[in-house]
């Protein structure tokens, strides 16, 4: 799907130029068997129907491209049902050529919700999301591509918690003679809460800064491998939590807030093209988490001096097959991936293991 502005856009390209309109259509099914739901020490197991659904109308020029998309998503846990939820986007975004098949700038706006049942009703939030990016070429085979991310993120059961969220990025791309790519980011993001409180250690704003850098490399026309760093530091000290029953909930373990550490993450992956319809994908990743202001606790639930602290490993593997000769835009997969996540607090000392299956069709 294309990358996804404004209507007064969409009618002036409407009336102004030559456009022509397309309507695409995809859908997934996913079953997923996970031995770990809730990424804890209590190792709850179910399997997971996940039905994803979507379309886009495109308004297509020499220069332009609109368009205007939904996507939802049905996930149906067979054990624990109660966790079962379904998302809904809908979103406009515009490409803009300054050059033919050169120079695009990006911008789009879209809203998102999600809905949960039961007791996790509590979860259900919506949101705004607006950006703008644009690719710039500085060689031939080199450019930039700075950009600006803004979230609107509404949990109307935990209004504490809502937050105005802040992204501005800067992405460099090198491709070699030699066929290696170089992909260098920075990213500085800035989250602002809804409500002020004026309580020492309890944040009204939060920020982080993050450097990643990838580098790509083909071995053969069939073959490559890839390898990224990830480095994270939390800008802020305090954190946001909720008193409940002389109990405290913090932010970080009710919505895993990625403002919440420090981090380092490695990761290297392998990808090898059989023929031109069967793929393998391997994978492994390990990352270490420092949070700021999270204490850990023991198996009895007391905190602990120290902050909490986690080390995972993971690895996965992958096989993708396109059935196109069956049925045009139809594809099968399947995935296996392992992750270890060793902690000084104890409910977070874990393993996950998950299975999965998915076909895909669009057109």
């Amino acid at each position: 799907m294309k990358k996804r502005i404004s209507p007064i856009i969409l009618i002036s390209l409407l009336y102004l130029t030559s456009v022509q309109a397309q309507f695409n259509l995809y859908t997934n099914y996913e079953g997923i068997y996970d031995d770990n739901i809730f990424n804890t020490s209590n190792n709850v197991s179910d399997f997971i129907n996940s039905l994803s659904f979507g379309s886009a109308y495109n308004f297509e020029s020499e220069f332009n491209n609109v368009q205007l998309y939904y996507e939802g998503s049905l996930n149906l846990f067979q054990t624990t049902t109660s966790k079962s939820f379904n998302t809904h986007r809908i979103g406009l975004v515009e490409t803009h050529l300054f050059s033919i098949d050169d120079n695009p700038i990006n911008a789009g706006i879209n809203y998102s919700f999600r809905n949960n049942q039961d007791e996790y009703v509590v979860y259900d939030f919506d949101q705004i999301s607006a950006y703008a990016n644009y690719r710039h070429s500085i060689g031939e085979s080199d450019f930039i591509l700075p950009g600006y991310i803004f979230n609107r993120n509404n949990y109307k059961n935990f209004s504490l918690f809502s937050h105005y969220e802040h992204k501005i990025f800067l992405t460099y791309i090198s491709n070699f003679e030699t066929q290696t790519s170089l992909t260098l980011n920075t990213e500085y993001s800035l989250k602002q809460y809804f409500e002020e409180y004026n309580f020492e250690g309890y944040l009204n704003q939060a920020s982080q800064i993050k450097f990643k850098v990838n580098v790509g490399q083909s071995i053969s026309d069939l073959t490559g491998l890839s390898a990224f760093a990830v480095y994270r530091k939390n800008l802020s000290d305090g954190s946001r939590y909720l008193v409940s029953d002389s109990l405290l909930y913090y932010e970080e373990e009710i919505f895993n807030d990625i403002y919440s550490y420090d981090g380092i993450e490695l990761g290297i992956g392998f990808k090898h093209y059989f023929n031109e319809k069967l793929e393998l994908s391997l994978e492994g990743r390990y990352l270490i988490r420092n949070y700021s202001s999270l204490p850990a606790v023991d198996r009895n639930g007391v905190e602990l001096s120290a902050m909490r602290e986690d080390k995972q490993f993971g690895f996965g593997a992958g096989l993708a097959y396109d059935l196109s000769n069956v049925m045009n835009g139809l594809s099968v997969s399947a995935t296996w991936n392992y992750f270890k996540n060793n902690s000084n607090d104890y409910y977070y000392k874990y393993s996950n293991q998950i299975i999965s299956f998915s076909f895909d069709y669009g057109f």
